[in-house]
């Protein structure tokens, strides 16, 4: 049987699987229909349900009241972070809005307090993550113990060997962005909490198609911007400190809140009690909150909070991983060596190409539509020197799988 006799047998045994999102899901995302996509795992297509909220808050914004429009921050940023938080099994009240998932992991590391400890973390963490810990040890003296994968796992072992009793801090992306690798996230955790230390976790590459329970996996800190698996965009995102460590282990630093005026001439009378300028400091999860947040960015992400719910966590994952079962078996027969353990259950399916130049001469010079350049390039292409990395969303189906495959033959 020839190649291409092949790739059709393929995809009929595919198609007769049970889970396909592609088939109701692939018309909500018209960048799908306009280019092969592979690179949710760096920015995901916005839906146009998404696109549609951003649209009507721009329109009340334009406009003002009337004909149906109505001010998303007055009648739907309060739903946003209890949406977040089911999802990731916590409480509201344990949520606040962050500028991003590395402002986030910065909040955490700057309100505790590192002194006399170390903060163990691998080369599987998120780069950015990676260099700011690096700083630290620079220009603060910060004990970092970063351990190395091993064929590209984290072996568990090797952190418990680094981790002792002045160990305050686990980091970790439950995630890697790199190839797709899953942390063992409860057993670091109980690994922390042995040791009275804490875990961070860098959500951002697991939220969203991947199932994530903070309280089942004993995770004390998240964060997670929304513009890769929780389908939104760039600019904002979401913390999660664990309720009784919010002011007591991690303390606020950029201090929020806001006074009462108790003296003429901002009061006719002085109210009994205190006079003069009054101070209410945040509170709680309140004291960690962002000052003014993208709220048409949170418009975006509500619509596609309410679009995930519909489809399920289990469902986007077991889509993903039906077509990622097919890269994993065919690209190695092209000469594609897989970096991603057989057994992760994340999105991303990263390999190792011979010639990443050849690569992308190969893309370029096909019929199919594949954007390379730029931070929201279609694929992901010779990230460190010669990875191929593949993540798959609810949008993406066989034909997909098909056209590279053809690409790369």
């Amino acid at each position: 049987m020839n190649r291409r006799g092949f790739l059709a047998t393929s995809t009929a045994a595919a198609m007769a699987a049970p889970v396909d999102l592609s088939l109701t899901c692939r018309k909500d995302f018209p960048r799908a229909l306009n280019e092969t996509y592979f690179n949710s795992a760096a920015q995901h297509p916005l839906g146009n349900h998404s696109v549609a909220a951003m649209h009507a808050y721009m329109d009340y914004l334009h406009k003002g009241p009337g004909g149906g429009r109505k001010d998303f921050w007055e009648h739907g940023l309060s739903q946003v972070k209890p949406m977040f938080a089911k999802l990731i099994n916590a409480k509201p009240s344990e949520i606040a809005f962050t500028g991003s998932t590395t402002i986030g992991e910065n909040t955490i590391l700057n309100g505790m307090d590192l002194r006399g400890g170390n903060v163990v973390t691998n080369d599987l963490h998120y780069s950015a993550s990676l260099s700011n810990y690096l700083t630290r040890q620079q220009l603060h003296g910060l004990d970092v113990r970063v351990v190395k994968h091993r064929d590209w796992v984290i072996d568990l072992k090797d952190m418990e060997r680094a981790v002792d009793a002045r160990t305050k801090l686990i980091a970790v992306s439950l995630v890697s962005s790199v190839n797709g690798h899953v942390e063992n996230i409860k057993a670091l955790s109980q690994l922390a909490h042995a040791h009275k230390a804490y875990l961070f976790a860098d959500i951002i590459q697991g939220v969203g198609a991947t199932p994530v329970d903070v309280k089942a996996m004993g995770i004390d800190f998240a964060s997670s911007a929304m513009y890769k698996w929780l389908q939104g965009e760039h600019g904002f995102g979401f913390l999660y400190i664990r309720e009784d460590l919010a002011g007591s282990v991690v303390k606020p630093t950029e201090f929020t809140g806001h006074p009462d005026f108790n003296y003429a001439p901002w009061v006719q009378a002085t109210a009994p009690g205190p006079a003069g300028l009054i101070n209410h400091p945040a509170q709680g999860m309140a004291a960690f909150d962002c000052g003014t947040p993208s709220v048409i960015t949170y418009a975006a992400q509500h619509a596609a909070f309410e679009y995930m719910a519909k489809l399920g966590v289990d469902n986007i994952r077991a889509h993903a991983n039906r077509l990622i079962a097919r890269l994993r078996k065919e690209l190695p027969t092209l000469g594609y060596t897989p970096i991603t353990p057989k057994d992760s259950p994340s999105s991303i399916v990263t390999f190792l190409c011979k010639d990443a130049e050849l690569v992308r001469k190969k893309i370029r010079e096909s019929k199919a539509k594949i954007s390379l350049t730029g931070p929201n390039s279609a694929l992901t292409v010779g990230r460190f020197g010669n990875h191929i990395r593949f993540s798959v969303s609810v949008f993406n189906n066989d034909q997909d799988i098909n056209t590279i495959l053809e690409i790369l033959s």
